[in-house]
């Protein structure tokens, strides 16, 4: 089975739309570009504001941590369907 990489959350911090690229800044201050081609969902870059929250994927680059399949949004655990089994308490 095949490990998928843990999903990161954070805003974007600039983007340059004319150029089609942009940085998001996680939580703990850690800065990743992203370019057009990296979004995901049928998100545009068009769509993307400073601030906007996002989620991603991390890959290491040449020039440093790159967001790779980022999507629109903060998606939290809590909004995923419980495991099968797992039955609500009373």
């Amino acid at each position: 089975m095949k490990a998928h990489a843990r999903p990161l959350h954070g805003t974007v911090a600039r983007i340059n739309v004319v150029d089609g690229y942009g940085f998001i800044e996680t939580p703990d201050g850690d800065e990743h570009t992203f370019d057009r081609f990296n979004l995901a969902g049928g998100a545009r870059l068009e769509q993307l504001r400073v601030g906007r929250e996002v989620q991603f994927i991390t890959t290491l680059a040449a020039q440093g941590a790159q967001a790779k399949r980022v999507s629109l949004g903060k998606h939290h655990a809590a909004t995923m369907p419980a495991p099968p089994g797992a039955a609500a308490q009373e």
